[in-house]
């Protein structure tokens, strides 16, 4: 057990030296978005991208949008609240046509419906990941990392499957239908 809880120390220490603790704990935030602002309103607007401090939302219209610039205060503090720190200052909101897709957790999932069965990865993906392990000599840490590296794999993989894009000059994921996100497309 010792092993695990070290193994498990030591990841939460690369995380925490990468930074990727706070970006994991922000987008596992927005993943509850219909919480923070509502039922109601998580129908009419959706978070689109976090750019440093800001995140940017997608509404349905200049009306919604309005209507939520009144809400804007409540919605920076829950979003902060479920990030456990100061993470956003500012909520920006643009009118879109088509919101992104909302993401569903697991304990939103139909009960009826049979899980979906993860990406396959392939053989290359399989071996970069391997390539990137070469110089972790600890096992338990090794196959920690491994896992992660395979979900992260996995999960890009989901989205690409959702409709969504790897922006080529930010290499965040987006869904609109141009081939770069909105604030790489209006040179921001």
């Amino acid at each position: 057990m010792r092993e695990a809880q070290s193994a498990g120390s030591a990841l939460q220490r690369l995380l925490e030296r990468l930074g990727l603790d706070r970006q994991l704990r922000t987008y596992r935030a927005l993943m509850h978005w219909d919480e923070i602002v509502g039922a109601h309103l998580a129908q009419v607007a959706r978070p689109l991208r976090i750019d440093a401090h800001t995140l940017w939302v997608a509404v349905k219209s200049h009306a919604w949008m309005q209507e939520l610039t009144f809400h804007k205060r409540t919605i920076l503090q829950r979003l902060n609240e479920r990030v456990g720190e100061e993470r956003f200052r500012e909520v920006r909101f643009t009118v879109r046509a088509e919101l992104p897709t909302a993401f569903q957790t697991a304990d939103e999932a139909t009960p009826d419906a049979p899980p979906p069965e993860p990406p396959q990865l392939s053989e290359a993906e399989l071996a970069e990941v391997e390539a990137n392990l070469q110089g972790v000599s600890d096992p338990a840490l090794r196959d920690a990392l491994r896992r992660a590296q395979l979900a992260t794999l996995r999960y890009q993989k989901q989205l690409e499957q959702r409709g969504w894009r790897k922006c080529p000059m930010c290499a965040c994921y987006h869904s609109s239908g141009s081939a770069v996100c909105f604030l790489c497309e209006r040179g921001g």
